[in-house]
């Protein structure tokens, strides 16, 4: 491995000119790519995907937390977008893809610093594009992963800075964004712990960035995420909702917790880890080969030279720790049984040392361009299937949840008596998230596991409209926990049935339909 040292003028500023060209290049490709996914969405549909709907609810108000197990960055920010755009799609676009675009910069700005090129840097942030869980699961669904992703993407960028400069300021920097990253998910503490670990293991790197500067670096991390903490030691119960084991008991929770541990990193960067090595030949022996030196410097193929910073190396170092922590965390506390898509803020910057193998390989330069052809490739391939899944619906899509038609649902419910001033109740966040937009000044309680009331609501002066899916059969019971959770003894219009049909680019209108109930329980 190689790293690229820091050059003085003349050569520096040629290398700036060099950074910024590269820079102009990925800047102007990512907000393309961003403008078409966005663009086509807000076209699409107003429906809410999987994720954003939770979030539509709890930002109704600010808290200091909403979850134990979910850190409040994204709520926040949500919070504040949605004061100007009002509870939207646009308003969950507009952090989803600037959170990508300043991934995308960089991630591009810290490949560079390591790999000293921009083609390669720029081939870096191409590579996101052959990861499932960036090139397709980004676009349906992710909340908090997307600031967690941006802040450990940030993190490496300013952490190359203390190594390069080392002032104040930016140390400063660093705290600024280790607090918001805090704030984000908990495998960015997990990311911070691999980095710092792996500057242990480089006294070159380690000689240069562990100052008492960094006790500045720390106290403002530790101000920016105090909100969040102190919420957290609040109330004995958060603890409980983090550390709680599941129903599966306390052995098999540490025997799933380990095998995603294991298999998290190849999952989440799949296909990407298997196109590499059949793009590049060599690539799997170039790549066992800087394992090997990871973990025997003076014996492994690959020179490493102690007194020398080796950032490929750093950056190997942080995938690997990543896995030994994620193992003690499934042994330790049981933590596993998550979708992948939560490892990708661990391992985003893993694609720069991914990319440095590629370049160190035996045909590494003349195989670029093939490299950057399949991901482009791949890229137009994903955004030609999610349009036809977010315009054609069946037979593309079995849920097409962006053809359900919540605007044809509010609709209803207002000519049955709703209206912006009501409580509206529901114990499905995806039918409450996607019809708070079309009732925005209203009220909204989430029941059952995801239990959400806003302060000051007063169900005894409002109508209370409960609502909920056909399939859910449970007229007299959901009454029954309404009053409950109202406190006070339903008076109840007769239960409706809301038939509502879809709408398609060319089947008659009605060619599908959905059914909603509705109860709506009378102030007193």
């Amino acid at each position: 491995m190689t790293a690229l040292s820091h050059p003085t003028s003349p050569a520096r500023a040629a290398q700036d000119r060099e950074r910024l060209r590269g820079l102009v290049v990925v800047l102007a490709a990512v907000l393309a790519y961003v403008l078409l996914h966005s663009g086509f969405r807000m076209i699409a549909s107003g429906v809410l995907g999987e994720d954003d709907t939770l979030e539509q609810i709890l930002v109704q108000e600010l808290r200091f937390g909403y979850e134990a197990r979910q850190p409040p960055l994204y709520d926040w920010v949500l919070y504040a977008v949605q004061q100007v755009t009002g509870p939207r799609l646009v308003s969950f676009l507009a952090i989803k893809y600037a959170a990508l675009t300043g991934t995308a910069v960089l991630l591009y700005l810290a490949a560079f610093r390591i790999l000293g090129d921009r083609l390669w840097a720029a081939l870096t942030v191409e590579s996101l594009a052959l990861i499932y869980q960036i090139s397709w699961r980004y676009h349906e669904g992710f909340t908090h992963e997307v600031l967690a992703m941006v802040s450990v993407a940030a993190t490496l960028w300013a952490f190359l800075r203390l190594y390069d400069h080392g002032r104040w300021r930016d140390y400063l920097l660093f705290g600024v964004i280790a607090g918001l990253g805090f704030n984000t998910e908990p495998n960015y503490a997990v990311y911070q712990m691999c980095l710092w670990g792996a500057v242990a293991m480089q006294p070159a790197i380690r000689a240069r960035t562990v100052r008492r500067r960094l006790l500045l670096s720390a106290a403002v991390a530790l101000a920016l995420a105090s909100p969040y903490l102190s919420w957290l030691l609040s109330d004995p119960a958060h603890w409980d909702e983090i550390f709680a084991p599941s129903r599966r008991g306390f052995a098999l929770d540490r025997v799933i917790g380990v095998k995603d541990a294991v298999r998290g990193p190849l999952m989440y960067l799949l296909p990407l880890v298997a196109i590499l090595p059949a793009v590049f030949p060599g690539y799997l022996r170039t790549a066992w080969d800087d394992v090997r030196a990871l973990f025997a410097p003076g014996n492994g193929a690959v020179a490493y030279e102690p007194a020398r910073p080796d950032f490929e190396r750093l950056v190997l170092a942080t995938m690997v720790l990543g896995v030994a922590f994620s193992i003690a965390g499934g042994l330790l506390f049981g933590i596993g049984g998550y979708a992948m898509h939560v490892l990708m803020p661990l391992y985003i910057t893993s694609v720069i040392w991914l990319i440095a193998v590629a370049r160190r390989s035996p045909r590494g330069g003349e195989r670029q361009m093939v490299f950057a052809r399949v991901a482009l490739a791949i890229a137009v391939l994903a955004l030609v299937v999610r349009l036809a899944n977010m315009f054609v619906y069946d037979p593309v899509c079995s849920k097409c949840r962006w053809g359900i038609p919540y605007a044809g649902l509010a609709q209803a419910l207002r000519q049955h008596g709703a209206t912006d001033d009501a409580v509206f109740v529901a114990v499905d966040d995806e039918l409450a998230g996607n019809l708070r937009p079309h009732f925005p000044r209203a009220s909204f309680v989430l029941l059952g596991s995801r239990h959400f009331v806003p302060h000051g609501v007063d169900p005894a002066r409002r109508d209370v409209i409960v609502v909920w899916d056909e399939t859910a059969k449970a007229t007299r019971p959901l009454a029954d926990t309404v009053a409950a959770a109202l406190g006070r003894a339903p008076q109840l219009d007769a239960g409706l049935t809301l038939q509502v049909p879809w709408r398609h680019l060319w089947r008659d209108t009605g060619y599908r339909s959905s059914e909603w109930r509705m109860l709506k329980v009378h102030a007193r």
